[in-house]
C-alpha cells in the first residue's frame, strides 16, 4: 500500500499542476486584452479594480529593484503589501515591464509564468502537507483530502487567476502542515509565528488569526512558556519589519493596510446595520452616514491626503462602528449572522464571472448572483458531509476517552473557520472564506469516511 500510494499521490498532484496551467494558458489567450465599460472607460479583464491597484505597486517595487534600490522598493502597506513586491520581484527577474507607456497593461510579458509559480507553490505545499497527515489518518483518507483540495473548482480557480488568494492557500497548507505535529521546539515555533506573519502580509485579513492559534498552544502546552513566547515572537518580528518600513518612509510606525480600514466595517456596514437598528431604508441610513462624515471632516480640518489625518478619520469610523454594536448588539448579531450566511455560499464561478463584472452598471451585484439557487445546493451538500464528519468526530472523541492528537488538530481548524467567519463574515463576500475550505476539507473526508462505512455496513446487513 506504500508503494501504491507513492504512486497515487504524485499522480493526483500533477493532474492537478497540468489541469491549471491549461486553464492559465487559456485565460490569458482569451482575456490578457481590454473590455469596454458601460460609462465608456476601459480595463483589463483580468487585471483590474483591487488587482490593478496591486500591480502599480508592483511596477514601482520593479522599477526600484532596477534602480538598485533594495530598502526603497518595499511598498508602504496601504492595500496590498506582500503580493506587490512578489509581483514587482517577478517581473524583475524576468526583466519585463508591467505597464506600456501609455499606462495599459502590458500584453505577451510573461505573466503566464506567475500563474505556472503559484500553481506549483500550491501543489508542493499539498504534498507538503499530505506527508504530514500520513501518520495521523488513513491513506484513503489523504486521497480524499487530495482530490477535493486539487479539483474542488471554489478552490482551484484561484490558481488561474491574478488574485492573491492562491498564494495564500499555499502559506496556510504549510502552516497546517507545521503544527500538525506541534512540539517545544524553539525555533520550530517561531518558524510557525513567521509564517503567521507572512499570511498577514499576504492577507491583512489575516491579522489576529494569531488569536485563535494561541488559544490552540494553551489546549497543546497548557502551562508551558517557551513554546508561547517562540510563537508571538516570530510573529512581531514580521509586524515590526513592516512598521519599520513605515517608520522609515512616512516617519509613522503602524503595520495595517490604512486604505483597507478606511473601507471597512464602517464603509460597507454601518448604513445597513443602522438601516436595520433604526428601522429605516438603507439609501437614508447611508446618506446620513455620509452627511456626519462631512461634518466631522469639515469641523477637524481633515485633509485625506495626510497620514496623520487619514489615520485620525480611520479612529473616527471605527468608534462609529463601536459605537453601533455596543448599542445594537442583537441586531448587530443578526447582521453578522445573515452575512456569514451569504459568504458562505460557495462559488466555484467567481473567478470567471469576475472578468466580465462592470461595476459602472447599476445594480450589478443581481446579474453576479443570479446563480445563487445551484450555488446554494452545492454549498448545502458539501456543508451536510462536513457536519456529518463533526458529529463523527464527536462521537469519536468521546466514547474512545482518549486524547489523541489529531482531535486536537480538528478543534483548531474549528478554532480558524470561527476566526474567519467572524472576522471577515460581516462583508457577506465568498472571497474572503476560501481559506476555511482547507480547514473543512478534514471534517469533508470524515463525513464521506463516515457515509460510505456506513452504506457499506447497510448493504452487507441486507444481504444477510
Amino acid at each position: 500500500m506504500v508503494n501504491y500510494s507513492k504512486k497515487i499521490i504524485p499522480t493526483i498532484l500533477i493532474i492537478g499542476i497540468m489541469l491549471n496551467i491549461s486553464l492559465s494558458f487559456n485565460n490569458i489567450n482569451k482575456f490578457d486584452k481590454y473590455r469596454d465599460r458601460s460609462d465608456g472607460n476601459s480595463e483589463n479583464y483580468l487585471i483590474r479594480s483591487d488587482i490593478l491597484y496591486g500591480w502599480k505597486s508592483a511596477e514601482k517595487v520593479r522599477q526600484k529593484l532596477n534602480e538598485k534600490k533594495i530598502i526603497e522598493s518595499i511598498p508602504i502597506n496601504d492595500r496590498w503589501f506582500l503580493p506587490c513586491i512578489l509581483v514587482g520581484l517577478y517581473f524583475y527577474v524576468i526583466d519585463e515591464e508591467i505597464f506600456e507607456n501609455d499606462g495599459k497593461i502590458k500584453k505577451d510579458n510573461g505573466k503566464i509564468g506567475f500563474l505556472i509559480f503559484q500553481i506549483i507553490l500550491f501543489y508542493l505545499s499539498l504534498y507538503y502537507l499530505s506527508n504530514k497527515l500520513r501518520k495521523k489518518i488513513s491513506i484513503k483518507n489523504i486521497y480524499v483530502i487530495l482530490i477535493l483540495l486539487s479539483f474542488e473548482p471554489t478552490i482551484s480557480q484561484w490558481h488561474s487567476s491574478f488574485w492573491s488568494e492562491s498564494i495564500y492557500l499555499s502559506f496556510f497548507l504549510l502552516f497546517l502542515g507545521k503544527i500538525i505535529n506541534l512540539n517545544e521546539n524553539n525555533l520550530k515555533n517561531l518558524f510557525i509565528g513567521i509564517l503567521i506573519g507572512v499570511m498577514f502580509a499576504q492577507r491583512s485579513a489575516s491579522f489576529l488569526l494569531i488569536v485563535p492559534i494561541f488559544f490552540y498552544y494553551l489546549i497543546f502546552f497548557k502551562n508551558k512558556f517557551k513554546p508561547y513566547f517562540f510563537l508571538i515572537l516570530g510573529y512581531l518580528i514580521i509586524l515590526f519589519l513592516i512598521g519599520l518600513n513605515h517608520k522609515y518612509k512616512t516617519d509613522k510606525f503602524f503595520f495595517l493596510p490604512y486604505h483597507s480600514q478606511l473601507y471597512s466595517n464602517y464603509h460597507y456596514m454601518l448604513h445597513e446595520m443602522k438601516a436595520k437598528s433604526e428601522n429605516k431604508s438603507i439609501a437614508l441610513a447611508l446618506k446620513e452616514k455620509n452627511s456626519k462624515e462631512q461634518i466631522w471632516i469639515k469641523k477637524n480640518d481633515i485633509n485625506i491626503n495626510n497620514l496623520d489625518d487619514i489615520f485620525l478619520l480611520i479612529k473616527y469610523k471605527n468608534n462609529k462602528f463601536i459605537d453601533e454594536v455596543i448599542e445594537n448588539p442583537l441586531s448587530s448579531a443578526l447582521y453578522l449572522i445573515r452575512k456569514i450566511s451569504q459568504a458562505a455560499i460557495l462559488d466555484p464561478f467567481w473567478v470567471k464571472k469576475n472578468l466580465f463584472l462592470d461595476k459602472s452598471i447599476k445594480n450589478y451585484y443581481q446579474e453576479f448572483n443570479k446563480d445563487i439557487f445551484i450555488r446554494s445546493i452545492y454549498s448545502i451538500i458539501f456543508y451536510t458531509i462536513c457536519f456529518v464528519g463533526l458529529l463523527h468526530m464527536i462521537y469519536d472523541y468521546f466514547s474512545k476517552k482518549k486524547n489523541y492528537k489529531m482531535y486536537n488538530f480538528l478543534i483548531l481548524n474549528i478554532l480558524i473557520i470561527s476566526y474567519f467567519y467572524l472576522f471577515t463574515g460581516g462583508y457577506g463576500v465568498s472571497r474572503y472564506f476560501i481559506p476555511t475550505l482547507i480547514s473543512y476539507s478534514f471534517f469533508f473526508m470524515l463525513g464521506l469516511d463516515f457515509i460510505f462505512k456506513k452504506k457499506l455496513y447497510v448493504k452487507f446487513i441486507s444481504k444477510n
